[in-house]
């Protein structure tokens, strides 16, 4: 079997695991309303088959770090989707809510780790050129699977019950796991870190006392327990907060939400999570309890939502690196406002078409914010710790949703409040369905003005758009369609890993070893290189040699040297810049490319930082190179066409 026919189906069973895990999620919003009739229970607590869902990965993702130490990736996906079988399984069987919920909780603990797992085996498969593309496929799946979840599982429950949609999914993890079994190699081994068990006490009790807090608030008789639970669930979160920043290998590293920038975008995603969860709750209430249509019709009206959402998404994308955050996020901000005041509007004898295209509004508007918001609050960290800040948005973004639906459910609960004593039961529905509804426009409406108060392009954001646009303008896309002389700009790789002054050398070497480079520049505020620190740095410091170790120096002989231990002692709390390199060699971005590459060569160096304007734009490598190399004979081709044409003019 070829490398390429491996990597192919290697991609089949992930994302064929990925579809699995995703759809697991989404799917079971129409079925709620028949869960409630065959268990007897209430919409508040119906909702914990969601936010339950929800709580558990967002205590999960977390601990991957620990995960993938601990066991080869291989066996994480394995044992991953065979605990989702069997957790399918247990809820197929339920012979009561309490064991339904049971099963979706192990469903959430083994999303949470093949989610993660996914991602980090694609990364690992595919070498770095091929990545992009590896993961906008995975992306693509994430986006559409919520879209066709409901709708198939609306038709599946008016034929045949709910119980079967936890058989099919049962039946597909077991085809997941024969065929990873066979086709999935393993991944290198991660470094082990250890885990602070007091950590996720904090974090699980926490946020059990908070939801369970909010989810019963509205129903209970006696408020002060609820409001009790929700002061401890708060504080057992805030001490967990502090905790984090006290322990050497935090579950989460909370410094990150430091950046107002990143702490405005994690706010409003939940926020808008929130909303996003909480209406798959109430909306198949309202269809079929209310409109008295199928668990199908239901499932069917959240497709085109879904699906022009997740295009949107990919279009909000690409406007945001054209324009900057605040033109698009103040579009989808206007349009989302306009739909989430049509939901208030929501009767007992409204059209369902209307229905439909309302919440497509809201899907658009809301899909048309999440992408440019996380991306701009992520360019706001330094590369050095933007995986922490990816693991605490996911984890909050699972919160937000948590919390939404109990705020939704616990609104919907207040119903038989407000309808009054004589009314009936389809009144009392639709009066809990209105509040909940009109909850859910408060919490689009508060992101809205967060939105127009808060999300603002900077000058140098706006310059920097304006640069790419220019960019795409000028050259053609691809190196090989360039029929100008090759500069560095055109070779060099656009996101440079670096580090800031101040950065210790454990922090810079984190950085090279999670990007797998032996070196990485040091910046000031501004992104002036102040030094290059290397691998042989770290090796000359700890030999007592002023310059690079030679390949003869035996790391056994320097073992001996009684001052090692101090040294190695040392190292990790040092300050950066004091073994870096100050004389670096660099190069302008707009200088041939020819000249750079004489660099390469005669300095006998791997990589040099590229400057504009005396900043850090990029980095060229002898990879960099390689890479422009592979279309050489379309480059060629081009070159030769060029020089015909001006032979021809002249």
């Amino acid at each position: 079997m070829g490398l390429a026919r491996k990597q192919l189906l290697t991609v089949i069973v992930l994302l064929a695991g990925t579809l699995l895990v995703v759809l697991n999620a989404t799917f079971l919003s129409p079925a709620l309303p028949t869960i409630m009739e065959d268990f007897g229970v209430s919409a508040t607590t119906v909702q914990w088959l969601t936010s339950g869902y929800m709580l558990v990965e967002a205590v999960v993702i977390p601990m991957n770090a620990f995960f993938v130490g601990r066991f080869s990736t291989r066996k994480l996906f394995l044992g991953g989707i065979a605990w989702f079988a069997l957790a399918a399984g247990v809820c197929a069987a339920a012979p009561s809510f309490p064991f339904l919920l049971l099963g979706r909780v192990m469903q959430a603990m083994a999303t949470g780790v093949v989610m993660p797992m996914v991602i980090t085996i694609i990364m690992l498969t595919f070498p770095r050129e091929k990545r992009g593309s590896a993961m906008g496929v995975v992306g693509l799946i994430i986006s559409f699977a919520p879209a066709i979840g409901p709708s198939v599982s609306g038709v599946i429950v008016d034929s045949l019950g709910w119980r079967v949609l936890f058989v099919v999914v049962a039946a597909l993890a077991v085809v997941v796991v024969l065929f990873s079994a066979f086709l999935l190699e393993n991944a290198n081994r991660f470094a082990r870190v250890s885990l602070d068990p007091p950590s996720v006490a904090l974090l699980l009790v926490g946020m059990v006392s908070l939801l369970l807090g909010i989810s019963r608030l509205t129903s209970s008789e006696n408020v002060a327990v609820e409001i009790g639970l929700i002061v401890a669930g708060i504080g057992l979160l805030g001490f967990f907060a502090f905790r984090q920043t006290k322990l050497e290998t935090p579950l989460l590293r909370v410094q990150v939400l430091k950046s107002r920038k990143f702490r405005t975008a994690v706010l409003l995603i939940a926020l808008l999570q929130a909303s996003l969860v909480g209406s798959e709750l109430v909306l198949p209430i309202y269809v079929q309890d209310v409109m008295a249509q199928t668990a199908t019709v239901s499932g069917l009206l959240m497709l085109p939502g879904a699906v022009l959402g997740a295009l949107c998404g990919v279009l909000s994308g690409r406007l945001f690196d054209r324009y900057g955050v605040r033109g698009v996020t103040a579009f989808g901000a206007v349009v989302m406002s306009v739909a989430a005041l049509g939901v208030t509007q929501f009767n007992m004898t409204m059209p369902i078409l209307l229905v439909a295209c309302v919440y497509t509004v809201i899907s658009i508007g809301i899909q048309f914010l999440i992408t440019p918001l996380n991306t701009w609050g992520v360019n706001s960290l330094d590369n050095s710790v933007v995986q922490h800040a990816n693991a605490l948005s996911q984890s909050t973004n699972q919160v937000g949703a948590s919390i939404g639906t109990c705020f939704i459910s616990s609104l919907i609960a207040l119903g038989p409040v407000f309808a009054g004593a004589d009314a009936d039961a389809l009144t009392v529905t639709f009066t809990g369905v209105h509040i909940a509804f009109c909850g859910m426009c408060t919490i689009l409406l508060i992101v809205a003005a967060g939105i127009l108060l808060f999300v603002r392009t900077t000058f140098a954001e706006r310059s920097q758009a304006a640069r790419r646009r220019a960019t795409e303008k000028v050259a053609p896309k691809g190196v090989a369609g360039i029929d100008r002389p090759w500069t560095v700009s055109d070779v060099m790789n656009p996101l440079p890993v670096f580090v800031r002054e101040g950065a210790t050398v454990s922090e810079a070497v984190d950085v090279m070893r999670s990007v797998e480079t032996s070196g990485v520049p040091i910046v000031d505020r501004d992104d002036h290189v102040l030094g290059f620190l290397s691998d042989g740095d770290v090796l000359g410091y700890l030999s007592r040699q002023d310059t690079k170790l030679s390949s003869r120096v035996n790391v056994f002989a320097l073992m001996d040297d009684e001052d090692f231990w101090g040294r190695l002692g040392d190292l990790p709390s040092m300050d950066a810049l004091r073994l870096a390199t100050r004389k670096v060699v660099s190069v302008e971005s707009e200088v041939a490319a020819e000249d750079a590459f004489k660099i390469l060569s005669e300095k006998r160096i791997k990589k040099v930082p590229v400057l504009q304007d005396g900043k850090l734009v990029g980095m060229l490598s002898r990879r960099n190179v390689l890479n422009a190399l592979r279309d050489i004979e379309s480059m060629v081709d081009t070159h030769n066409a060029a020089l015909a044409a001006q032979e021809q003019v002249s």
